[in-house]
């Protein structure tokens, strides 16, 4: 018998079929192993090119900051070398303001998302209290609620607590909304076998309903954060007494613009950090269902 055709290679002596070389499985496997590191180094370059971009964004910032506020008085404008120095001077009286504010604004948050999970759980699996309730609701959100914080203000007093009421208030509708979106958006296929299975209403909702509603329940949980922390400030500016806000007020009432762009760079940060820790949760929970975010 002949001996089969064969070729040189990469990988080794490789027989021929008919003239065409048979590629072995182990070529196949590097193959994919290196389109996966491709994959990877694609995605570092992404991040790294991304991440040099956001940087350069923030010095353009800072810079044309910069030179905005030196047509100015510092009184009038601070700038960057300003605000630090407001920073480093009232430090104390920025941190103490700002875990005042951390509070109120967690608390607000916690309320409106409890609140907003309920309303939308009930709006969402009966279509009766849909079309009784709903209208009040988007009713509600057309009302400015910064323009109710004197009148909160007036009835709960100067604490913590009318901060947390209005904050629980902006917060729920985004929430509210989102978890009607998401409980409302189930495959009837997947709601008649839950049924033919036997599954109570109860079971129907925790184990599909409400996990079907998770991407979308996140996703109204960023912009309440937002919500939640303009509106404790607006209270702060109402009712004065602690809180970045009132340091805030305290700062212009005394022409310390310095220490006013301090308090404001604080809350920015706080912002900034509120967001980015609600982003992180929903990261963490849509990868433990396995889910991803509804499309736009």
């Amino acid at each position: 018998m002949a001996d089969r055709p064969t070729s040189v290679s990469t990988f080794g002596v490789v027989p021929l079929v008919d003239g065409l070389e048979v590629v072995p499985a182990i070529t196949r496997r590097e193959l994919e192993e290196r389109e996966i590191r491709a994959v990877r180094a694609r995605r570092r370059r992404d991040l790294i090119a991304h991440n040099a971009a956001r940087v350069g964004v923030f010095i353009a910032v800072l810079v044309g900051w910069h030179l905005l506020a030196a047509r100015y008085d510092s009184n009038l404008l601070p700038g960057p070398p300003q605000t630090y120095a407001g920073l480093v001077h009232g430090w104390k009286l920025i941190a103490a303001g700002a875990i005042n504010t951390l509070i109120e604004i967690s608390l607000g948050f916690g309320l409106g998302v409890v609140g907003g999970l309920v309303l939308g759980s009930i709006i969402g699996v009966s279509e009766a209290m849909e079309g009784v309730l709903h209208p009040y609701m988007v009713l509600y959100q057309a009302i400015p609620k910064t323009g109710l914080a004197p009148m909160i203000v007036l009835i709960l007093g100067f604490g913590i607590l009318p901060k947390v009421v209005l904050a629980a208030m902006t917060a729920v509708f985004p929430v509210m909304e989102n978890t009607i979106i998401g409980v409302q958006r189930v495959e009837e296929d997947s709601l008649r076998l839950f049924r033919a299975l036997g599954g109570s209403r109860t079971q129907i909702y925790f184990k599909l309903r409400l996990v079907n509603a998770l991407p979308y329940i996140m996703t109204g949980l960023r912009g309440a954060i937002v919500l939640a922390t303009v509106s404790v400030v607006a209270t702060e500016y109402v009712a004065g007494r602690v809180g970045l806000g009132a340091v805030m007020m305290t700062g212009y009432a005394q022409l310390d613009t310095p220490l006013v762009f301090g308090a404001l760079f604080a809350l920015t940060a706080i912002g900034l950090t509120c967001y980015f820790l609600v982003c992180l949760n929903e990261a963490l929970v849509l990868r433990w269902f396995n889910l991803e975010l509804p499309a736009s």
